[in-house]
């Protein structure tokens, strides 16, 4: 069995979108699996799958990430199997919308579960498991909102901004250690219904900018094995990562919230 075989990613939200595909993207290239999901969410016909076609060995773990408790029972889960993470992909999130003043209480708890605290607590649990091997990645999964203030979408690119500003923190902290910290930026990527109902519905530019999520994990994979802090998939949204700054605020501003007005 090669070294790469002997490894184990584990990847949240791991049932579908580009979570599932990053499942893929990483079966392929020989690393066991350790998927995590909601219950009732096909991970386990998902985890057969990826074993039959790529001859590796998966764990299904089915918790809801809401749950305050469920990031030291995904830990408790590996240590019992003997297995030590090398490659931590936190993926799982949610992208809630609307004007302030009309969110409820859960949806604004389950944002902040989703997209700050389960990546914070699972990448403070596993750093030891990451330090113990010559090298190792983390996979902050944020997004081409984080970098820029979003109306209508506030908490949501607040928690991006987050995940961005975490992310170049601790891969500071790790230098030499042979953790290497990625990020992953993505503009819109086609993960499921409600989501492409909202490209379609944003306009004919974000249509054709809009990612499929296997070119998107392909790209984020092969990026994250390079080493790269930032990745910002697709040919689009390098292009307005690159111009953003020359931009007037104002008129980034104006197209964002045009955009965003009215969507949920």
């Amino acid at each position: 069995m090669t070294e790469e075989k002997k490894s184990y990613a584990l990847i949240t939200g791991s049932s579908a979108g580009l979570g599932k595909a990053i499942a893929g993207g990483l079966a392929g290239r020989g690393y066991n699996l350790v998927l995590v999901a909601l219950p009732g969410t096909g991970l386990s016909e998902i985890s057969s799958d990826l074993e039959k076609m790529h001859g590796i060995v998966t764990h299904c773990f089915e918790a809801d990430m809401c749950e305050s408790d469920t990031p030291r029972l995904i830990k408790e889960f590996t240590t019992s199997k003997g297995i030590v993470i090398n490659i931590l992909v936190n993926n799982v999130g949610i992208g809630h919308g609307g004007e302030i003043g009309h969110y409820s209480d859960a949806s604004i708890t389950e944002t902040i579960f989703l997209n700050l605290r389960c990546a914070t607590i699972l990448t403070n649990i596993y750093i030891d498991d990451l330090r113990s091997h010559p090298q190792s990645y983390i996979l902050n999964m944020g997004s081409f909102s984080g970098f820029t203030p979003m109306p209508y979408k506030s908490i949501y690119s607040a928690s991006k901004a987050y995940i961005y500003q975490f992310s170049m923190s601790i891969s500071e902290e790790l230098h030499g250690t042979g953790v290497n910290v990625s990020v992953a930026m993505p503009g819109p990527v086609k993960t499921n219904h409600k989501v492409c109902k909202r490209i379609s519905s944003s306009g004919r530019a974000a249509i054709i900018s809009a990612l499929e999520a296997d070119d998107a994990a392909k790209e984020i994979i092969r990026l994250m094995f390079s080493c790269r802090r930032l990745i910002v998939p697709g040919r689009s949204y390098k292009f307005l990562y690159a111009v953003k700054e020359i931009l007037p605020y104002g008129l980034i501003m104006r197209m964002v919230r045009n955009t965003f007005k009215g969507i949920d």
